[in-house]
């Protein structure tokens, strides 16, 4: 093994210790809390998890299953953020803050770049 290949499992073996520190607070703070903190906490739980196995499947050189394990966790990423976006607006509506619909405007114009970044593709990386 080169130097390179030594130096690129070192950062991911980090990349995976800091998603393992993340997870036991977050599994921490999922059991102190109530029901709607649990909820809004599972998907980073999720995330965390398929975070952590993405590095493990890169460091053992199991790229199919990293990619799988990526799309799960940008998957679990918009499914939450959509779900904040359309309660934030069932809410503004039903209660007529009509403001809150301009926070979720504005936050659809910063989250676009991100959006633009996930397309799924069937290239194959090198």
């Amino acid at each position: 093994m080169d130097d390179k290949k030594i130096i690129e499992k070192v950062l991911l073996f980090r990349r995976m210790l800091v998603g393992f520190i993340a997870l036991i607070i977050l599994i921490w703070a999922f059991f102190k809390n109530q029901l709607v903190a649990q909820i809004i906490i599972s998907p980073f739980i999720i995330c965390s998890l398929t975070y952590i196995l993405e590095n493990l499947f890169l460091i053992l050189d199991k790229q199919k299953i990293a990619k799988i394990l990526q799309y799960i966790f940008k998957i679990t990423l918009l499914i939450y953020i959509f779900g904040i976006l359309i309660y934030t607006c069932y809410y503004s509506i039903v209660h007529k803050e009509y403001s809150l619909l301009l926070v979720v405007a504005i936050f659809l114009l910063f989250l676009r770049p991100f959006l633009k970044g996930i397309k799924v593709s069937n290239k194959k990386h090198k």
